[in-house]
Parts: C-alpha cells; sequence; structure tokens
C-alpha cells in the first residue's frame, strides 16, 4: 500500500460549550483515514479494535472500499469516549465504561513495530501513525523496508504542555520526516507568543512542519520557508472534531506526493473543511467529490501562488456545500 494510517478507532459522545449533544459518532484515527481518503485510493487503515468492529465501522469500510487487513480485533471492547468542549476552546474525554479505562485501552491497543511494519514495501510512500514506544528505532526500520516513505508525527497535545516531555518531544522533531503541531500547542512547546514567533521558531528548527493555527488556517513549512493557506469552508460548520487529525493526514500525503507546499496547504485544509461540515467522518467519498475538491484545490492555488506564501487575506474561502 502506498499509505498507511497507523491509530484508534473510538466512538464519541459529544457535549458541546453551548449545551448541544451529539451520540455515537465515529471518532478516533478514521479522522485521519479521513485526511488522505479525499485525495487517494491507495491506502490501509491499520488498528486495534474490539471483536464486534463490523458492527461499528463495517459501513465505513465497505463504503470506501477499505481492506480489513489491518484490522486486529483484539480489544475486549472498542472504546467508546464522551467528549466535554469548554468554551474556552478546551476539551476533555473520558471511557464511558466503568471497567474499561482509557489506561485499560491504551495499554491493549499499543502496537509492536513489526504489526505495522509488515505491511510496509517499498512502494509506501507515506506514514501517519499514533504509535508510543522506540520511535527513532521504527523510523529507522520504516526507511529500511520502505526508503521513499515519509512519516508524519502528529505531536500530541500533552507532549508540548507537560515540561517532563519537552526534552524527548525536542529530539524526536529532529529525526522525524515531517510533523505536525497547532498554535496553542507551539507556544507551549517553543515558549514563544504569537503565531510569528513560532512560524519563525519551526522555520529555526529546519525540519517539515503542517502548523495549523484553528479557523486562521494553516501554513505548510519547509526548505526556510512558510507557505500560508486560508480555512476552506463548505458552508456551515457543524462539528469540528478531528479537524487536526484530518488535516494533518492530508499534508502527509501532500508532502509525500512532492506536492508544492501551498498545494499541501490548500488540499489539508480542504480535507478539514470537508470534515466540519457534519458530524463524525465523512462517511462517503465518490469519484465525483474528488473531482470537485481538485478543482478547488487547482483555483485556490492559482489565486494564492502570487501572495508568494504570505499572509496575505485570512478571511475562511467559502465553497458550496457538498452534500447534496
Amino acid at each position: 500500500m502506498k499509505y498507511l494510517i497507523v491509530g484508534s478507532v473510538i466512538l464519541n459522545d459529544m457535549l458541546y460549550a453551548d449545551g448541544s449533544t451529539a451520540h455515537g459518532y465515529l471518532g478516533g484515527t478514521i479522522y485521519s483515514v479521513n485526511g488522505v481518503k479525499p485525495w487517494e485510493d491507495d491506502l490501509l487503515f491499520i488498528t486495534k479494535t474490539g471483536p464486534d468492529y463490523m458492527k461499528e465501522i463495517g459501513s465505513y469500510l465497505t463504503d470506501n472500499n477499505l481492506s480489513t487487513d489491518g484490522i486486529f480485533p483484539t480489544l475486549r471492547k472498542t472504546i467508546y469516549s464522551r467528549v466535554e468542549y469548554k468554551p474556552s476552546g478546551e476539551w476533555f474525554e473520558y471511557s464511558i465504561y466503568d471497567d474499561y479505562s482509557f489506561e485499560d485501552w491504551a495499554k491493549e491497543s499499543r502496537f509492536k513495530p513489526e504489526e505495522v511494519l509488515q505491511f510496509c514495501t517499498s512502494d509506501t510512500r507515506g506514514m501517519y501513525m499514533e504509535m508510543g514506544g522506540d520511535y527513532e528505532g521504527f523510523l529507522k526500520e520504516l526507511h529500511r523496508r520502505s526508503p521513499n516513505c515519509k512519516a508524519m508525527w502528529e505531536i500530541p497535545t500533552s507532549h508540548c504542555n507537560d515540561p517532563q516531555y519537552h526534552e524527548a518531544t525536542m529530539a524526536r522533531i529532529k529525526v522525524s520526516d515531517i510533523y505536525s503541531l497547532n498554535l496553542p500547542e507551539s507556544k507551549n512547546l517553543f515558549g514563544t507568543a504569537s503565531e510569528e514567533e513560532s512560524v519563525a521558531k519551526i522555520i529555526e528548527l529546519g525540519v517539515p512542519c503542517f502548523f495549523r493555527v484553528g479557523t486562521g488556517g494553516s501554513y505548510m513549512i519547509q526548505d526556510g520557508k512558510a507557505w500560508y493557506a486560508p480555512l476552506v469552508d463548505f458552508g456551515k460548520s457543524v462539528d469540528a472534531t478531528g479537524c487536526g487529525n484530518c488535516s494533518t493526514a492530508a499534508a502527509m500525503y501532500g508532502y509525500a506526493e512532492g506536492m508544492h507546499p501551498l498545494m499541501t496547504a490548500i488540499k489539508a485544509n480542504i480535507a478539514s473543511g470537508i470534515n466540519a461540515a457534519q458530524f463524525g467522518p465523512y462517511l462517503h467519498f465518490t469519484p465525483e467529490l474528488r473531482a470537485r475538491i481538485n478543482e478547488i484545490a487547482d483555483q485556490l492555488f492559482q489565486q494564492l501562488i502570487g501572495d508568494d506564501g504570505k499572509k496575505v487575506q485570512s478571511k475562511p474561502q467559502v465553497f458550496e456545500s457538498l452534500y447534496k
């Protein structure tokens, strides 16, 4: 497979800051699958789930022609979480099960390197991974088996906010092919006070980075330069859950394909915009949808390339709904 997405399946109940709720939606790294799937079919999702996974994600896999070869039904049950959003934008997540905590689930769902590396070939171009353990050793073996593969590390929020992780996080950035973080995470990790300072710090580090600034859009930063693309809005934004995972995986795809950095940021923002337009991940990608979003990506690229990467316009770029 050209692209591998490694991570979790979660079922979510959401409690939003305004008191509204949503129940029983797919979550976790399914959102990252939705970052690559709009652009590419040669994709394998690698995850550990409960034994009833076809009941939970079967229709998603079938509708999108996704293989089950990477599904390991080895958990006691698929984790089910409650996500609570605060007016500040912060959110908190915990298991709804009394007998199956996030700590239990995290231990059971951890991958051994060979469970993932068995899917890596000379044709593998990119990997999005949520994995712990010996990161540096895993990357060395990944690159030995798949010399052209670019691995994306989306830095966990806790690794940016907690000082105990600082040294290890900075070391991991230096050995990463590409990494991603958002604006609040960058301020905590780098000790910066503004978006501009964070961009400058990322450029100084010299490792390709997809830098997310929320409703302000995103930057693809590589080769000593930051390329900015504004948010893409497909009508009303319904639920921003998973937009970070979605756009980060799309940026991994763009970088691995050798796209212009501006196009990488644009396609990441389009994937995020699709995701935000409904509750849960978008469930069915069609040839017609792919043709339309590629047309939009080309249109935005021609519009923004004249800005030479500068943040000249930051207002969301609004397009008609993709939902018929």
